[in-house]
Order: C-alpha cells, then structure tokens, then sequence
C-alpha cells in the first residue's frame, strides 16, 4: 500500500504527541500539504523529508492508513468528527492514542491547533468543518464563549484532557529545560534546581510570556461546563503508569460512549492493550502522582497559594 506523502511527512513536522507552539513558526498551524509549497514540490526536498519519518504501525493507525481503517474511511459517513482538547503537558498525546486507536477513527493531518491559529479557518466552526466523518484535530485550544456553538453547528463532539496541576508543572519543568526550540525556554534555560523550575511554571514568566498555572487553568476550564466530556490523565493511564486497569476501560468506554461509536469489550480490551506509549517526542514519564515525590512542602505551598481553589474546580483538592 502506497502511504500518502502527506502521511509521512506529518509526523516530523509536527512535535505531537503533545505538540507545542514554536515562536514565529507560522507553518506549525499549516496543514503539512501546505508545507511542501503548494502547486510544486521539490522531488529532492519531499524525499529527504519521507528518510526520516518512521512509517511505523502507530503512524499508519494515527492517521487511518491501514487495511483495517482505509474502507472506514471510504463508506463509513456516520462517524463523528472530533476536537480533542488539551491542557499543555497534561497527557495529549495520550488521549489522542485513546481516540485514534479505534477502527473507526483517525487524527486529521494537521498539527496540534493553538488559538492562534483558528483565524485562517474563520474560528472553531471553520475549523470543524474541514473535518471527515471519523476525523480527529487534536488542540490546545482554552475555551471561548462561542466554541459550544461551534460544535452544535458542525455536529462535532468533543474531549477535554486534564491533569493534576502539580503534575503538569512538574512535566512542564522537566521538559521545556530541555528542548532550546520551545518558546519557553528561555523561561527555565540556566536553572539547574529542578524546585526553581518548577516555580517558574507555577508563577510564570513575563519576559517570555509564560502564564502562571493558576492563568493556564482559568483559561481552560470553561471546558468542564458541559461542552466536552471531561477526560482524566489519572483515569485513562493505566496500570503501566499508576492508574487502574478498571478505571481505564470505563474511561475509554465513556469516551467511545460519548462519541457515539463502537463501546464494545472487544474493542476496548484491544485499545487498553496498546494505550500506554513512550512514542511521543514529548514523553518523559507517563506516570500519574510523581508530584508526590518530587516537590517539597515550599514548593508545595507556594503552589497552593497561587492556585487557591482552582483545585475544587478541577476535581484535584
């Protein structure tokens, strides 16, 4: 089977699993077709780019290129269409392998959308529309007013991930320090205590534009109102990341249930077999709880100070 140059060339364009928002890179929102110059394209630039793609079993799933997904997309106009959300650093990748595991789905070839990005479609709804049944666009998107409407007017459904805040940080500290190209990291570039960067992302950062946690939350969580179902990291990791098998299988159900496709045992058992990956670029640990044994009482109570009951609202005091 011949796998479409735009199949292959997604997957190294992109930073996704959990993608980020590199700054001044406009093409990260392109769609990858785009990104190969549109009415021509270099036979040399298009074949090193295919050399260094891993066209493995999870790529070709993703994005619904195998036997078993390729007729789903042909006859199956039923489906749904799907906006994934996110919190950064909160296990995007994750649910996305929750939703795209499923014989019936499979992630559009678009890198992770940031708000930013939502004028070239004219806003959510524009977006959505560009969506095959069966389609999923995976976002770091925090709620606005008008995106419910969005969603009833294109008959779309959609997920919203969250975390433990204090994980999130402690992912977030972890990973940005890391990685030169991540637009914040000049935020944590130099601190070599992890506590200290771990402060960094509970307060933020108004040299680079870093917004504390406490920000990040608020602007997320009109998303627990009933416009999504709520997804927990906590519920859908599993056993190979300090969850519980059982919980694990009633979230994936609840998500299928939700999205109004096949909930089967079958089909569920064949998922929870293969959700947990290190494949992300963005993966570090993949565990819930390591707040627990990595912040220190100051940490921890400089945290709570800048949270205050957001904590209640999130489902985590």
């Amino acid at each position: 089977m011949g796998v479409p140059a735009t199949a292959a060339i997604v997957v190294r364009s992109e930073r996704d699993g959990c993608a980020f928002r590199p700054p001044h890179r406009r093409s990260v929102h392109r769609t990858m077709d785009e990104q190969v110059a549109p009415g021509r394209r270099p036979v040399a630039a298009l074949r090193a780019r295919l050399e260094r793609v891993p066209l493995d079993a999870w790529t070709l799933e993703r994005f619904g290129l195998t036997p078993r997904k390729l007729p789903f997309r042909v006859v199956d106009r039923r489906a749904p269409r799907v906006l994934s959300v996110s919190l950064p650093k909160a296990g995007t990748h994750l649910l996305e392998r929750a939703v795209c595991l499923h014989p019936r789905l499979y992630r559009k070839m678009l890198a992770t959308v940031w708000p930013e990005a939502l004028p070239r479609w004219g806003g959510l709804a524009g977006l959505l529309r560009t969506l095959s049944p069966g389609q999923v666009v995976v976002a770091h998107l925090p709620f606005e007013p008008g995106h419910p409407g969005a969603l009833r007017e294109t008959a779309s459904s959609a997920l919203f991930l969250t975390r433990d805040p204090r994980d999130v940080v402690l992912s977030q500290a972890h990973f940005a320090v890391h990685r030169p190209d991540h637009p914040y990291h000049a935020s944590f570039r130099g601190r070599d205590d992890l506590a200290a960067r771990v402060l960094v992302a509970i307060e933020g950062d108004a040299a680079t534009g870093l917004r504390s946690i406490a920000e990040r939350l608020d602007a997320y969580a009109g998303w627990l109102d009933g416009a999504a179902l709520v997804v927990r990291f906590e519920d859908l990791i599993g056993p190979a990341g300090g969850g519980d098998r059982d919980r694990q299988r009633s979230t994936v159900e609840a998500i299928y249930r939700h999205l109004g496709v096949d909930a089967s045992s079958a089909v569920v058992d064949r998922v929870i077999d293969h959700l947990f990956s290190d494949r992300s670029p963005t993966f570090r640990k993949g565990a819930a709880g390591g707040w627990r044994e990595t912040l220190d009482d100051g940490v921890l109570a400089r945290f709570h100070e800048v949270v205050g009951d957001r904590m209640v609202r999130y489902g985590y005091a």
